[in-house]
């Protein structure tokens, strides 16, 4: 079976992915807060935000997760009064990499302040996020996120967008983010260590370099879904390693649920517009939705455990429940493989699973994987289970 050349080779043996067909339970989801911070879905009342999130717990959804990125500290002051009311125990993850300023401050931060925050945030506040992912900026995040949530102890802590060469570089060094989310860990004010990035390069580079047992789990997002497995080295590294899988922005940001948005912008390319329409039609053809589809493959790989999906209303939370628990036959992804519907391949290893290969074909992360072969090629063990040190 052929795979992407990219990657084939780089350890003598060709190396399959653990694929396992199962339904997803409400209890996988996670309620993703972003939209709550007024960003890609436009402006979010109070009343709207307080909804969405006492709606996805009233539903079974007991993991929420939010960052100070989130419209500049909002995502995660709204999550705090929701669940100040919750009966129940709800697992909570932010983020740490950015603190929030007032905006007459940020000159003092030179180019540190982002300039890239879009949210629609000036009704709310005037405050703007600085990045910083040295041990004294990442203190200042978590001391300011526990005092938005109301929470001492954070049970997950993610470094946020550590994606270019500076702030990679800063999040490894010694008195940086890793180690320093590490220190917390030990000291039980946070549960786990974890990473949120969008790019297969930087979040592989970055479990490479730590030794095994430094990351409880990871956040993935854009690069494992209907029409781009560009993930799918990151994610062999990462069932070796025993570190679980979150994955986000499973419906492209809006494309997989019909809407004409993909990863938050309106310019949809061609090649992913026709790939949605062979997705669907397969997916018709099997009288499942193609968000349910979506959904299921997500979920297929082992060593993902939880599936972060954004909502911006009650409604939305609603509609994205109502998918878990379909039953989604192999013969659909036995279709998938023989019609390339996503350029996805699949073979069928045994009664209770899959192993698969992808051929990824042309997309936009292709030059992730290039980057992912450079980083793989001296490093590469041979596979097997390994065991923290």
């Amino acid at each position: 079976m052929a795979c992407c050349e990219c990657w084939e080779g780089l350890t003598g043996q060709k190396e399959s992915l653990q694929l396992v067909p199962r339904k997803v339970p409400i209890s996988a989801l996670i309620l993703g807060t972003g939209p709550l911070g007024c960003g890609w879905a436009g402006d979010v009342s109070e009343g709207e935000a307080q909804a969405t999130i006492l709606q996805a717990l009233s539903l079974g959804i007991q993991y929420v997760d939010t960052a100070p990125w989130y419209g500049g500290g909002l995502s995660e002051q709204r999550v705090g009064q929701a669940l100040a009311t919750a009966q129940d125990k709800v697992v909570l993850s932010t983020k740490v990499g950015r603190f929030i300023v007032a905006k007459q401050e940020s000159p003092a931060y030179g180019h540190r302040v982002e300039t890239g925050y879009d949210f629609l945030t000036d009704g709310y506040h005037q405050n703007i996020p600085v990045w910083d992912y040295r041990k004294e900026g990442i203190e200042e995040s978590f001391r300011q996120s526990r005092q938005r949530l109301g929470r001492s102890f954070i049970d997950c802590l993610r470094i946020h967008d550590a994606e270019d060469s500076e702030r990679w570089e800063e999040a490894c060094s010694h008195d940086g983010a890793v180690n320093t989310l590490v220190s917390l860990r030990s000291r039980g004010e946070i549960g786990q260590v974890s990473l949120g990035f969008n790019k297969v390069d930087f979040l592989m580079k970055t479990i490479l370099r730590f030794p095994v047992g430094t990351f409880d789990n990871i956040m993935v997002a854009r690069t494992w879904n209907l029409l781009d497995q560009s993930a799918y080295p990151l994610l062999l590294e990462c069932e070796k390693r025993g570190i679980k899988v979150q994955m986000a922005a499973i419906f492209c940001a809006g494309l997989l649920w019909g809407q004409d948005l993909y990863m938050y912008s309106s310019d949809v390319p061609r090649e992913a517009a026709e790939k949605v329409k062979r997705w669907g039609e397969l997916a018709k053809s099997f009288s499942l939705s193609l968000p349910a589809v979506a959904l299921a493959f997500a979920y297929l790989p082992a060593c993902v455990d939880r599936i972060a999906i954004g909502c911006a209303s009650a409604e939305q939370v609603c509609s994205n429940v109502q998918l878990c628990n379909a039953d989604v036959p192999r013969e659909l992804w036995q279709r998938a493989k023989a019609e390339s519907a996503g350029c996805i391949l699949m073979e069928l290893c045994s009664a209770d699973g899959y192993t698969g290969e992808m051929l990824f074909g042309t997309h936009e992360n292709m030059e992730h994987l290039a980057l992912v072969e450079e980083i793989l090629a001296p490093l590469y063990r041979p596979r097997q289970a390994l065991k923290p040190t």
